[in-house]
């Protein structure tokens, strides 16, 4: 795209084109997800004082470097000739002087910037939630301080006012139901049965109405609403329908303070204490509601061609005060920014200030403008911890050197479509139309024939998966043996070394404690994990053997103990051994369970900079470093392929030898299981509909459990149960209430094992038929015969991999599983489980990147090693194909297997995603391919 240079001289300091980089990275990612799922630190750059001389930094203020820099970067965001290039909103001195005066919040002043000239082809902004709020504030503002409190009623009318001034439609109907009410400067013409006749019927109907109908939705979006109800999460009143309408809180809320004492006058309202407070508490409201407009909005939609071209994120510039305080405005948004955004999760903005080096901001300081840019790259999800501000400083240029000379970027650079958005909707239609008439053509004469009743999976099954065995070797013998063989490995990498002067390297692998009894290695993945990493690290040293650009490994065990209390503890150890001089530690591979303590762990690591695979844990909640990367499919993936599963697969057994689709679904999870909570929560948002969740912590672990609630919109609720027998009656209410309802179990499979105990005796469902769909977690307990001589129960649960044997496997999987049945036994309990191929791949990983660094720079250290991951790999892996991008951190189009469970074995009645590299991508699954695989993202 054709446009002047803009130099970054107007950002002194070092790494200032490192981070002007980053700055137009973040204003327009390459990966358009990352607005809807990356969120942004705000960044302020604080220019420090420079000396007297003859460069451009010398002599010139540090107040008037910060307002340069602040042209400079909204200079990049514009045309050469004018016209946004993105969407953005500046705000200088006299914006903030302006707000100050009129004791008006900022975040007025940025969203009316942020709808003005919005760049072309993207359609008009539209930010319905911030337009009310800002409709309430004005009333507030409009009423005066000390003034009369305005009622529920009031509020809603004066809002609906300015409403229906923004509104063709509302202003029609308002016209049609007789105008504006009469008054003593323009009293009523014509004859009083017209009055008469309007009052009775025209006014209710295209006045009363249409501004009941609009108040009620606004209750609904953000109060009862668990989507979009972000003000009822902010004021901590719940979801749910409740006497107390919206407009009532928000009169109460926005009521402007009394003016103090005699002295102190209208004029002054708004500069004390209750003032300030007042102000702060308005930013936030409407900070929040225009966070919220914008999540909404940001990204490119896949229907409209204006919302398809919005691939950038909204861009907000300000300039600090000299002094930064809380009476300054822009200082105030920054601070309401932080909270807003961490708490709504908005990844759609980007915020920079600018300021002189004195102002007092909190948040975290940069030594450099580099380390700011470094943040931004590396901001994934939405932090726990808060999100503070990144201080970086604008070092002044030294005497002598001009500011305009080599220009060295140039503007931001959308994407840019040939086609108009008209012509797009116009060739949209004409395809749509014809897709229709196939579709037409093709649906008809199906439907003539019936709908297809049978049952997913069969009503006996018919398993291409064997029968698994539970073995009689103890679980600690079987542990100690897949140690031993990860030991001899290691006396094999010294030998090379001595020997043969070759290049080695120590993985570490923190592990789960072994199962204590045979029983529990149904529910226990320390076996063969172990297992599959000590298959790995002989294949790696084979291949290390043979050619001499491969890096040899070691492997060193931690016992992360049991439920990994033990795991950041032994995070600290890793820590403290890789920062010895000669350790060889390149990486860890480790974490089969989504935990607390586990993602503690991450954080503890990845402050070290020390590079992670992880093996069978899903939790999207476990991506808290930039240095941590897992081979298992996410929890947001697996439950939105279930979801569909769930919604189109004839999998409710209605008794009669047919089934059906479920109609609604009960969500059993741990809120204090870092894994149930949000797997749990995942596939409720993607079931829709109808759906309840019911909340157990076993042992009366305490984890944020919620209290019995009246059902919110839809009929769903959320409630506490006290025991698994609680459960079991709970879940045995729902069927009755709606026979095709599927239990999700998203807890532990232990506690699963206890719950059919209590449901098939001890409840007045004896008898009836129940469906289950669970995760991974069941798999082991499954495929070992745990859920057996249980007729009433039809379950499906999800794997990693498939049965060994099927023919959509690659030939790396056919080898590993060749390997394991040789070394392990061909009915081996794990062999169909996939935690042992994870681990393997795990494995693959990072040796992968090992060499790849070590082939490309000749030093295998730890920051090359992360910096091969982070360039991507790309590679067939035993549980399918390892696809990682630039920067990914999940391998694309992870595969997922859902097994009917059977008395003869486990059969797949549906797997998606990439299980080899050319030939084996399944993008459809159903008993005639009928259904698309739901996608990532």
């Amino acid at each position: 795209m054709s446009g002047r240079q803009v130099g970054t001289r107007f950002l002194e300091g070092e790494g200032a084109d490192e981070f002007m980089a980053a700055f137009k990275r973040a204003v327009v990612p390459a990966d358009r997800r990352a607005a809807a799922r990356d969120v942004l630190p705000p960044v302020v750059l604080l220019a420090e004082g420079g000396e007297s001389g003859e460069g451009d930094g010398g002599g010139e203020d540090p107040g008037g470097r910060a307002h340069r820099a602040m042209r400079g970067l909204e200079r990049c965001l514009r045309r050469e000739r004018g016209g946004k290039l993105v969407p953005y909103a500046a705000l200088g001195a006299a914006e903030a002087a302006r707000a100050v005066r009129g004791r008006r919040p900022l975040t007025l002043a940025v969203g009316q910037r942020l709808c003005e000239d919005v760049p072309p082809r993207t359609g008009r902004l539209r930010l319905p939630d911030f337009q009310l709020m800002r409709d309430v504030v004005e009333c507030a503002l409009e009423q005066g301080p000390g003034a009369q409190s305005l009622t529920g009623e009031q509020m809603r009318d004066r809002c609906y006012e300015g409403r229906r001034r923004r509104s063709p439609v509302l202003r029609a109907l308002w016209q049609l139901g007789g105008g504006d009410p009469p008054t003593v400067q323009s009293p009523a013409q014509g004859p009083g049965w017209l009055a008469l006749a309007l009052a009775a019927v025209a006014r209710p109907a295209f006045q009363v109405l249409p501004r009941w109908w609009w108040a009620r939705r606004c209750t609904r979006r953000l109060l009862w609403s668990g989507t979009t109800g972000w003000f009822a999460d902010w004021r901590g009143s719940g979801h749910g329908r409740r006497s107390e309408e919206f407009f009532e809180s928000a009169a109460q809320l926005v009521e402007l303070p009394a003016p103090e004492g005699e002295r102190q006058d209208e004029s002054e309202a708004g500069h004390g204490p209750e003032g300030e407070e007042w102000l702060s508490t308005v930013e936030q409201l409407l900070l929040r509601a225009l966070l919220a407009d914008l999540k909404a909005t940001a990204g490119p939609g896949r229907v409209s061609p204006w919302r398809r071209r919005r691939a950038t994120r909204f861009t907000v510039l300000l300039e600090l005060g000299a002094d930064g305080g809380s009476g300054d405005p822009a200082a105030r948004f920054l601070s309401a920014y932080g909270t807003a955004a961490e708490e709504l999760e908005c990844a759609a903005t980007v915020v920079v200030a600018t300021g002189p080096a004195g102002v007092v901001v909190p948040g975290e300081r940069c030594a450099r403008l580099s380390d700011a840019a470094t943040a931004l790259d590396h901001a994934t999800g939405a932090p726990e911890g808060g999100l503070e501000p990144l201080l970086a400083p604008l070092v002044p240029l030294p005497p002598g050197v001009r500011s305009g000379t080599a220009p060295r970027s140039g503007p931001v650079s959308p994407r840019d479509f040939r086609m108009g958005p008209v012509a797009e909707v116009v060739l949209e239609g004409v395809a749509l139309v014809a897709v229709l008439g196939v579709l037409g053509a093709w649906l008809i004469p199906m439907t003539m024939g019936g709908e297809d009743e049978s049952c997913l999976g069969g009503a006996s099954g018919g398993p291409l998966s064997g029968r698994a065995e539970l073995g009689a070797t103890p679980p600690r013998q079987q542990y100690e043996a897949a140690a031993l063989m990860i030991e001899e490995e290691n006396k094999r990498v010294d030998e090379a070394v001595l020997r043969r002067g070759a290049e080695a390297r120590t993985v570490v692998h923190i592990g789960a404690e072994v199962a204590k009894d045979q029983e529990g290695q149904r529910y226990n993945g320390a076996v063969p994990e172990l297992r599959g990493i000590a298959l790995a690290q002989r294949a790696l040293n084979d291949e290390a053997r043979n050619d001499s650009q491969k890096v040899w490994l070691r492997v060193r065990m931690l016992n992360g103990g049991e439920g990994y209390k033990d795991a950041e503890r032994r995070a600290r150890q890793v820590v403290e051994e890789a920062g010895r001089k000669g350790s060889g530690i390149i990486g860890v591979v480790a974490f089969s369970q989504s935990l607390k303590q586990t993602q503690a762990a991450v954080r503890e690591l990845g402050r070290a900079k020390i590079p992670m695979v992880g093996t069978t844990a899903t939790a999207d909640a476990m991506n808290v470093s930039p240095y941590y990367r897992r081979v298992a499919p996410t929890n947001s993936r697996e439950a939105r392929i279930e979801a569909d599963f769930a919604h189109r697969g004839n999998i409710m057994d209605g008794g009669s030898g047919g089934c059906s689709p479920a109609e609604a679904a009960v969500v059993v999870q741990d809120p204090a299981d870092l894994y149930s909570k949000e797997i749990g929560n995942f596939f409720a948002e993607q079931f829709g509909g109808d759906w309840s969740k019911l909340e157990y912590s076993p042992g009366g672990r305490s984890g944020g459990a919620s209290e019995s609630g009246a059902p919110g919109a839809g009929g769903n609720r959320v409630t506490h149960e006290d025991s698994i027998k609680d459960v079991a009656d709970a879940v045995c209410e729902r069927i009755k209430a709606q026979p095709r309802t599927v239990l999700y179990w998203a807890s532990r499979a232990r506690e699963f094992t206890a719950f059919l105990d209590v449901f098939g005796d001890d409840t007045s469902c004896e008898g009836r038929k129940l469906t289950v769909l669970g995760g991974n977690e069941l798999t082991t307990a499954a495929l070992s015969g745990e859920y057996e001589a249980r007729p009433w129960l039809r379950l499906y649960h999800t794997a990693h991999v498939l049965p060994a044997g099927h023919p959509r496997g690659s030939d790396v999987t056919q080898e590993f599983n060749a390997e394991y049945a040789a070394a392990f036994g061909a009915k081996d309990l794990w062999r169909n489980d996939g935690r042992a191929a994870l681990a393997h791949d795990a494995m693959q990983l990072m040796a992968a990147a090992a060499n790849e660094a070590f082939a490309s720079t000749g030093d295998v250290e730890r920051s090359n090693v992360q910096i091969s991951l982070d360039n991507g790999i790309s590679k067939e892996g035993a549980s399918g194909y390892l696809d990682f991008g630039r920067g990914a951190k999940v391998s694309r189009d992870k595969p997922l297997v859902i097994l009917h469970h059977t008395a003869k074995g486990s059969e797949p009645v549906l797997f998606c995603g990439s299980f080899a590299q050319n030939t084996g991508r399944v993008e459809r699954w159903g008993p005639k391919g009928e259904f698309a695989c739901p996608k990532d993202g």
